[in-house]
């Protein structure tokens, strides 16, 4: 089958065109995968980086986390998922070992974890680009407990996590502050982002403009170290990140996203009632999926970058 590999240390995410079909143990689903998207930490597999943390690399690594498809066969106690169904999910970075990844015709997963049947009337496209950002940014949105009279700054509105964060955050009522560019201004504010700051210089001092009392919440999706925009908040404000923007300290979260059930069935349901919409900047084929992992760090993105696998 055709996969995006890493086939050592050393070599470059090329697509590969003669690996083994996966089969499935008693508990797993085989997927034929048709959709999915990049995301940073495809980059950071890709770049060594859970290797230099101490993961083990099991070659040929398969790239690509989020999938969208449907289900080739199904193990023989397996009770959820039967072939035919139309399923979605993110595999996790390391299980033990970094090995198996989403970039694939077929992958498989176990029924307890990192599968959710697609409602219907979501596009498969669509749900292979939603996973592991909608699961993020829900994540977030839950952790910093917002309100219609909560004020919330954005870093890192534009992109994939961000994006659908703002839309959540706007449907509790906040009010959303976001540095960014002047062309993203339109594509921002059909968001629901209310305010949009500068990019460039001093934000906090534009947020203080804004708001002098200073923001209630930050969501950083953008910075690794905390504090670049702490002068902007408010004493006691909420804190998220799943980059480590938050720091520690009370109402500091550092969000990871689990691939549950229950997870996956609340984005599947937030997709098909029209509260989520996933913006798309653009679509590669499976064998461009090397081109779009150089792309989502090296140009400015609105939304996410989706791979169509079938």
């Amino acid at each position: 089958m055709r996969a995006i590999t890493l086939e050592g240390p050393d070599t470059a995410p090329a697509l590969r065109e003669d690996l083994p079909e996966p089969t499935a143990t008693d508990n797993e689903v085989v997927v034929r995968v048709h959709a999915s998207s990049v995301n940073p930490v495809d980059n950071s597999i890709a770049a060594g980086m859970l290797a230099q943390m101490g993961v083990e690399y099991e070659y040929p690594v398969v790239l690509g986390r989020d999938y969208a498809g449907v289900v080739e066969h199904a193990g023989s106690v397996v009770s959820g998922y039967r072939t035919g169904d139309r399923v979605f999910g993110f595999m996790l970075h390391a299980n033990p070992t970094a090995h198996d990844g989403a970039w694939a015709e077929l992958i498989t997963v176990t029924e307890e974890l990192s599968i959710a049947a697609v409602p219907d009337g979501v596009d498969l496209a669509v749900a292979g680009a939603a996973p592991l950002a909608g699961i993020t940014a829900i994540t977030a949105v839950d952790t910093l407990e917002l309100s219609d009279r909560d004020v919330l700054l954005v870093a890192g509105a534009t992109g994939g996590v961000g994006s659908l964060a703002v839309q959540l955050a706007a449907r509790a009522g906040a009010r959303i502050l976001a540095p960014a560019l002047p062309e993203d201004e339109t594509f921002l504010r059909e968001l629901g982002v209310t305010d949009v700051l500068p990019r460039e210089g001093d934000v906090a001092r534009a947020v203080r403009d804004l708001v002098p009392v200073g923001v209630d919440a930050l969501l950083d999706v953008v910075n690794y170290a905390p504090g670049t925009y702490d002068a902007a908040l408010k004493e006691g404000a909420r804190v998220a990140s799943p980059t480590g923007a938050a720091g520690e300290g009370p109402g500091r979260t550092m969000v990871m996203a689990a691939p549950t059930a229950e997870n996956l069935q609340r984005l599947g349901a937030l997709l098909a009632g029209g509260t989520l919409r996933i913006p798309v900047q653009a679509t590669y084929q499976l064998a461009q999926a090397p081109e779009a992992l150089a792309a989502l760090p090296g140009q400015h993105t609105q939304g996410k970058l989706a791979i169509e696998v079938r």
